[in-house]
């Protein structure tokens, strides 16, 4: 999965500069192709769940070499300004949330741990995808919103039926607006 390079064209800020410096902002974040959150998923198996971080290009991220059936889902895009620790940091709370609300009856995670060295991974098993899928942006959204770029889905009318985080989809998913239908915040 890669994102191309959007070159946004200026616009007229008529010499405010509150709103030039609004604008810089909004089109570096635009722009930017690095940094992202990113789910994976398994085409063979829906109940699996890869919650990641990128400071680079998403394609080094699409693929795994122990699991032919990896692909990126979707990929959150981050503010292009924040550091590396603040985004480790962020990644941290969202894998922390989400290992407390996946959990077994029993009680223990479905977050899973190395084999070998046993230290926790970004891998959580046996859940309903969708449902991850849609706990994830319901967490970066209200807890880490100020980190990531936001947008907001036209109704067609010219006004907007609410905001999402902005996010990118596989190329092998055929409609994206659907998968941002469920996610919108109103």
């Amino acid at each position: 999965m890669r994102k191309d390079k959007t070159i946004i064209e200026d616009i007229e800020t008529f010499d405010d500069y509150k709103m030039e410096s609004v604008w810089e902002r909004t089109k570096l974040d635009m722009e930017s192709t690095e940094g992202w959150l990113y789910l994976g998923a398994d085409a063979n198996n829906l109940t699996f769940a890869k919650v990641g971080l990128t400071m680079g290009d998403l394609s080094s991220r699409s693929y795994s070499s122990g699991n032919p059936n990896y692909y990126l889902f979707c990929a959150f895009k981050c503010r292009h300004d924040l550091s590396i620790s603040e985004l480790k940091s962020v990644e941290s709370d969202i894998l922390a949330l989400l290992e407390d609300r996946y959990r077994y009856s029993d009680g223990t995670t479905k977050r899973k741990r190395f084999h070998e060295s046993k230290s926790i991974s970004e891998c959580f098993y046996d859940v309903d995808f969708i449902d991850f899928f849609q706990t994830l942006h319901y967490e970066i959204y209200e807890n880490h919103r100020r980190c990531f770029v936001l947008s907001c889905m036209d109704d067609g009318f010219g006004g907007t039926d609410g905001e999402f985080i902005d996010c990118l989809f596989s190329s092998t998913i055929n409609d994206h607006h659907f998968y941002r239908k469920m996610i919108i915040q109103y």
